[in-house]
Formats: structure tokens, sequence, C-alpha cells
């Protein structure tokens, strides 16, 4: 095999480990959250169907779903290190491959931090929102606007029933995917600007991911280089990588691709290697 294709496998196998991190922080959260709805559930259970249990019942879900975004919240802040970690990784591992072994200087976390932040921030929000909405069906029905299956029907009785909280569940994994995904990338897009002072060349390629269905304009960006340093052309809008927050949130939210280191000329590698 050449120097080439064991860099491509490896860039390959970066990108399924990330996939497959996602897809399991993604199940972390479903978890989190269905703990919530049952907590809901089991109160309104137990709880008769009178006017004046309603502050009863605001209580209980204004706990179930509290607890949830603070657990859920910790557990993802404590987990994004580890794709903050392997942002790395998706530029340090394909260079190790082919014998690349220069001293990449080391990148500043502080944006680390503030992103952490603000992903605890939607999560907060998300369960402020949450309460507010599950609290407005069960009051409508407690003053006589809805039945009481009417209400459980708007709330769901699980996670996939098309309530509130299947919505809830939608938000929670779109937050999850797009938070985790753009702390992975910002962190490869600053090893890519570190690595290239001490790698001649170096490059980097928008490559979409197999996860996901993707957006034309993005699949239409497959393969598009830049130096380490320039924005790539996606959809209209300069996008530095992936998820880039400066790009509208119609050209990010969702987005499943990723930046990969990339070379140019393999020609002195290869001679090197023989």
């Amino acid at each position: 095999m050449s120097l080439q294709s064991d860099f491509d496998d490896k860039v390959a196998e970066l990108i399924a480990k990330a996939e497959q991190m996602t897809d399991d922080q993604v199940v972390k959260a479903i978890q989190f959250l269905d703990k919530a709805r049952k907590e809901v559930a089991a109160t309104v259970g137990t709880t008769d169907w009178q006017l004046y249990h309603l502050p009863q019942l605001k209580t209980a879900i204004e706990r179930a779903m509290q607890e949830f975004a603070n657990k859920y919240g910790i557990e993802l802040n404590r987990d994004q290190s580890k794709f903050w970690e392997q942002g790395i990784s998706m530029v340090d591992d394909p260079l190790r491959t082919v014998g690349i072994m220069a001293a990449i200087p080391a990148i500043d976390t502080t944006i680390f931090g503030a992103m952490q932040n603000y992903s605890k921030h939607l999560i907060d929000s998300l369960g402020m929102d949450a309460t507010n909405k599950i609290y407005s069906e069960f009051a409508s029905g407690l003053i006589g606007e809805k039945s009481p299956f009417e209400v459980m029907q708007a709330v769901g009785n699980n996670l996939n029933d098309k309530g509130i909280f299947s919505s809830i569940a939608a938000r929670a994994e779109t937050i999850t995917r797009q938070e985790c995904g753009r702390i992975l990338e910002e962190a490869s897009q600053a090893r890519m600007e570190a690595a290239a002072t001490v790698v001649p060349g170096l490059k980097k390629m928008w490559q979409h991911g197999a996860s996901r269905v993707p957006r034309l304009t993005h699949l239409a960006a497959e393969g598009q280089t830049r130096d380490v340093d320039k924005p790539f052309d996606v959809g209209g809008e300069q996008l530095m990588y992936p998820r880039d927050m400066n790009g509208s949130p119609g050209n990010t939210i969702n987005c499943s691709c990723y930046t990969v280191p990339f070379i140019d000329d393999w020609s002195d590698l290869e001679s090197q290697a023989a």
C-alpha cells in the first residue's frame, strides 16, 4: 500500500470513530430525557386530575426537567473533552501514520471552555422550554380546555410519540450532534493551523461524513481543499470548518461534515519511504 492510501485509511477510521462517539452521546441524552419523562408520567399517574393539584404538577415537572438539564449538561461537558481530543487526533494521527513526526505546537484551549459553557446554556434553555410547554398542556387539561386523554397525547406516552417529549428529544439530539461536532472541528482547525507551521504544504479538505443525509451544497463541497488558514466556500458562505459559528444556522445546524488534513504532493514522502 502507498503512504497516501495509509493516510486516507487513517482519516476514514477517525471519521468513523467520531461518528460513533456522536451516536453514543445522543443515546446518553435520550436516556437522561426518558428518565425525566417517566418521572413526569409517574407524578401525573398518581395525582388526581383536579385544578388544586396544578402547583404540585408544576413542581414535579420543573424538578424532573431541571434534573435532566443539570445531569446531562454536566455529562455533555465532561464528554466534550473527548471530542476536543478527537479533533486533535484527526490531524496528528494521519500525519504520524505516514511518518511525519514533527513537534506540533500546543493549541490554545481558551475557546474550548467558552464552547462548553455555551453547550450547557443550550441544554439549560431546552429544559426550561420543555418545562413551560409540558406545564401549559397540563394546565389546559386541569382548567377544562382539554381532556386528560388529549393532554397525554400532546405530551406523549414515550419519546417516539408525536408529542412534546418527542420534539424535546429531537432538539436534544440536534444540540448534542451540533455542539460535539463543533468542538471537534474547532480543535481540528486549531491543530491544523499549528501543524502547518512545522509541516510545509499542509492543507485541509472538506469531507462529508457517511452517517447522515447530506445537504446538496455540502455534498458539492466534498473534496474542496484550502490552505489551513483559509475558509471553504460552502453554500455561498465562507466557512473555516463544518458547523462554523460564523455560518448561518441553515448552513451549519445538523451538518455531518469534517475537515481533514490534506497533502497535495506525496512525491517527497514516498521517496523517503522507498
